[in-house]
Order: C-alpha cells, then sequence, then structure tokens
C-alpha cells in the first residue's frame, strides 16, 4: 500500500470515529489538543512533533525550528460528557432534592494559530493563540437544586523565544497573555464575567546525541472576575481564578529504527493546592505522558498515553463552613446559603469533575508538499465512575483534531 492510500484511510479513520475520547489536566489542556501532539499523549517537553508545540510548551525547543517560517492553523473537536446523579435525601448537604442527568455543555472547538521565525540558526521567536483552560456544566433541563450550571473558558495568546547556548544547550522564555471568561455555578444570581492576567514560562533543554533531555516552569496565571456572584445580601463576590503553577520534566530519544521512531516521555506536575479559587476543591496533580512518532517516507504515525492523577479534593468538612475564594455565602432560590464542605462537594462533582485519568491517543502526519503538511489526531479516554458526596459522577470526553502547517525557508 503506498502512501496515498495511507493517508485516504486515516483521514478517514481518524475523521469518522466517534467513539474517541480524551481528557484534559484538571481544567488544563497543555499541548493534548494540538493538531500532531495531540496523538501523542501531549508529550512534547523534551523534543517536539509541530512548532505550536514550542510555542505553547517548552519555549527552548522553539530551536528546533532555526530555519525559515513556520505557520500552523488547525482545531480540535472536544466533546466532554458529565453525568450526575444526585441523592441528598438525608439533608446533610444541603444540597436540595434528589436528581439525575447529564450535562449540556459540550461541543467545543479548540483553536491552534502558531507562528515561529528563525532570526538566524541561533535565535527563533514563536507567536500563537489557543484555549488552554476550561471546564463547564448545564444542568438545567434536569437539576431544581442550587443551579448546578456554570463555565470557565481561557485563551492565551503567547509570544516566545528559543536561543541556542551552545551546541548541546538551548534555553527559552515565553510571556502569555489569558483573557478568560467565568460564569459560576450553584446561584440564582450570575453573570458571566471576564478578566485578563499574564503569566511566564522559562524553558531548557540538553541534547546528548539522539537523547534530549527538557524541562520548564510556568507562573501562575491569575485572572480577576469582578462582581459574578450576588451573596444574597446585596453584595457580590469578587474572585481571583488562578491556573496553577506548573513544572515539567522530560526526555526523547531517536535513536531507534534508523532515527526515524521518536520516542518521548514526559513528567507534569500542577500545583493546584497553592492556586488561588482551585484550592479550597482541587488537590495537587501529577500527569505521565508517553508518546511514539514512526517515519515512513512523507508520512508519520503517532501513538500516546497519559496518566492524570484526578485533581478532586478529598475529606471536606460537611457542615463546616469553608467557602469558595473566600466567600462563604450565594444567594438561591431558598434565599442565602452557607457555602460548606458538603456545598463544595456538589460543586466538584457538578461542575469541576474532570476527574478522568488514563488517555490513549492515535494521530497521522503526511507531507503534501515541501511546504505543506497535514496533522490529525484522535483520542480516548477511559470512563471514570466516582462518588463526590452526595452525588454519583460519570465522566468521559471524546476529541478529534487536524490542522496545516506551511513551512518556509
Amino acid at each position: 500500500m503506498n502512501n496515498k492510500k495511507y493517508l485516504a484511510i486515516t483521514i478517514g479513520m481518524l475523521t469518522s470515529s466517534s467513539a474517541a475520547l480524551a481528557g484534559t489536566f484538571g481544567t488544563d489542556l497543555n499541548n493534548n489538543m494540538l493538531p500532531a501532539t495531540g496523538g501523542m499523549g501531549g508529550a512534547s517537553v523534551a523534543r517536539t512533533v509541530e512548532p505550536a508545540a514550542a510555542v505553547f510548551g517548552n519555549p527552548a525547543n522553539l530551536i528546533e525550528y532555526n530555519k525559515g517560517t513556520s505557520f500552523t492553523f488547525g482545531a480540535t473537536f472536544f466533546d466532554p460528557h458529565l453525568t450526575a446523579d444526585h441523592d441528598d435525601t438525608t439533608a446533610l448537604r444541603n444540597t436540595g432534592t434528589r436528581w439525575k442527568g447529564t450535562s449540556n455543555a459540550d461541543d467545543y472547538l479548540v483553536p491552534t494559530v502558531a507562528i515561529t521565525h528563525a532570526i538566524n540558526s541561533k535565535a527563533v521567536i514563536g507567536l500563537g493563540l489557543t484555549a488552554q483552560s476550561g471546564v463547564g456544566s448545564d444542568f438545567r433541563e434536569t437539576s431544581n437544586s442550587l443551579n448546578p450550571t456554570g463555565e470557565l473558558l481561557v485563551f492565551n495568546a503567547n509570544v516566545g523565544l528559543g536561543y541556542q547556548v551552545t551546541d548541546n544547550l538551548s534555553l527559552g522564555a515565553t510571556a502569555t497573555i489569558g483573557n478568560g471568561y467565568f460564569q459560576a455555578s450553584l446561584s440564582d444570581a450570575t453573570g458571566s464575567a471576564h478578566g485578563y492576567g499574564v503569566r511566564g514560562t522559562v524553558g531548557a533543554k540538553y541534547d546528548i546525541g539522539a537523547t534530549s533531555l527538557g524541562a520548564y516552569y510556568k507562573t501562575p496565571l491569575n485572572i480577576e472576575y469582578k462582581d459574578y456572584i450576588d451573596r444574597g445580601d446585596g453584595t457580590f463576590w469578587s474572585d481571583d481564578v488562578e491556573q496553577p503553577q506548573e513544572f515539567a520534566v522530560g526526555v526523547a530519544n531517536n535513536s531507534f529504527m534508523g532515527g526515524n521512531l521518536q520516542l518521548n516521555a514526559d513528567i507534569i506536575y500542577k500545583d493546584w493546592s497553592s492556586a488561588r479559587f482551585y484550592k479550597d476543591f482541587y488537590r495537587d496533580q501529577t500527569v505521565f505522558a508517553l508518546g511514539a512518532q514512526l517515519t515512513t517516507g512523507d508520512a508519520q504515525w503517532r501513538i500516546g498515553y497519559s496518566h492524570a492523577r484526578d485533581p478532586i479534593k478529598r475529606n471536606l468538612p460537611v457542615n463546616e463552613v469553608i467557602g469558595i475564594g473566600g466567600n462563604t455565602k450565594i444567594k438561591s432560590a431558598i434565599g442565602p446559603v452557607p457555602v460548606t464542605g458538603g456545598i463544595v462537594e456538589y460543586f466538584q462533582a457538578t461542575n469541576a469533575g474532570a476527574i478522568w485519568e488514563d488517555t490513549v491517543t492515535a494521530g497521522f502526519g503526511y507531507q503534501l508538499t515541501t511546504a505543506l503538511k497535514v496533522d490529525l489526531h484522535a483520542a480516548y479516554t477511559l470512563k471514570e465512575n466516582q462518588q463526590i458526596g452526595s452525588t454519583k459522577v460519570e465522566a468521559s470526553a471524546w476529541q478529534a483534531g487536524a490542522g496545516l502547517t506551511w513551512h518556509f525557508e
């Protein structure tokens, strides 16, 4: 079978699949939804398979694109599924009557726009725009208990620089402006708020023959959302919501099969317990990601796997007022409700339930011309079921993405 037949069959498989599922890391997407890296389980800290992974990941990898200019345009269709079965018949948590339903918050299109330009053989700049964080639920059709409907979306605009210090060592830095949109859950008097914040990333890469070692650090991304919830006493919440600081290390090797097989392995640590707002209901999270790419002529075949420990914070004091983001009351149909540990559990289950852990991925790339390449990917997350407080939660999601990259020298 020739490469054109491989291309036609793979495009058909990836674009027609209705059983491909995938997951985020808490509310963060990282590089999981990029056109090519999405097929590698997101693994891209030490070496990349597309320019966008350096723009939005480890900026030291920008030096891999030290010839000419590249432009990537793509999108990933992401369809999360969240089913909740709530039963607070004992009224211990003050979360209302029994109900069961599936969230209508689904069908997201995550964009990828990235540009790299080689200033010279040792310095490369990168720019890009994508969605980097998101979570949401919509149970309006099935629940009459404290309105468990809300959504958070954060889009990032990045500008970075990679520089080759020695033949082996490259360093990089990225500045990010995040633009966020937030509508809170569990309140009968809330509106959509938006704001922006900034973060920075510094990274390093060291090449030892066919092996590369990489690492980066991302600062927190703090965005303030003003007056978005009525407390019920004529005053409003204003919250700082902080995407967490992040540490990552990775290793990559391409010594196998005559240099045609690239293997990547990453470890990422997300510090949710120090992040404003999230620290009240998320715990720290460690992510392991593996990816492989085999090149056969003009085609690249990719597989990947990731395991992300679920971020749900456990053992909350059910009847103790603990608040979220320092706020201790919300306005509901039954009047002001104190934000106890039981209310926070209800929020975890219905609005922050990114409980999936294990994801498998596949992808395909093809060099259409000397200047134009197409990449496709799909991914599947094993369905996860958990009991969070008085609510049984079942979560899954599927995604499929595609992108085109032009390269000019």
